[in-house]
């Protein structure tokens, strides 16, 4: 799979966004989404657009908050070990864990949307992290910024293959 090392920034309220298959949000606190984001947001979903979350530490109460907007009707639902996503290309027992900070176990949630699974959100596993060079996080060991990497081909592949 080709990927471009360097990411482009879409805005939600973008209708740029529209030509993504696959949007990330990570972060440390508030997210507040605007009518338009909401809106765009749900419509990309709804069509067929893959949203994976990685809760940086410090997201996950405005995050479900804001999701909330974009669907009333719906929360996030703890996905089982056997879920497809762990399992696409490299088998993990769950979400690995790839950052420390308060003992907490890592969790996968989701939100289906017509019948798949549309938006991906791990909770204490910082994924992310793993995907950062390895200057920016020096006490992540080589062997978790191997599982972050393999994780995040899963959620890739997973996006793009359903």
């Amino acid at each position: 799979m080709d990927i471009d090392p360097k990411p482009e920034v879409v805005e939600l309220s973008s209708d740029k966004l529209f030509s993504y298959p696959f949007i990330f949000i990570s972060g440390h606190g508030n997210v507040i989404l605007n009518d338009r984001e909401v809106e765009n947001l749900r419509r990309y979903l709804e069509g067929g657009g893959f949203l994976y979350i990685d809760d940086d530490y410090g997201l996950d109460r405005y995050i479900r908050r804001e999701m909330k907007k974009v669907f009333p009707d719906r929360d996030f639902v703890e996905l089982p070990f056997d879920h497809p996503i762990y399992h696409t290309q490299f088998s993990f027992n769950g979400p690995p864990k790839i950052h420390e900070h308060d003992n907490k176990p890592p969790q996968g949630f989701g939100i289906m949307v017509n019948g798949r699974l549309a938006v991906y959100y791990t909770y204490e596993t910082n994924f992310s992290d793993g995907w950062e060079p390895a200057g920016v996080h020096p006490n992540t060991p080589p062997e978790k910024r191997e599982q972050a990497l393999r994780m995040g081909a899963n959620i890739l592949a997973y996006a793009l293959m359903n």
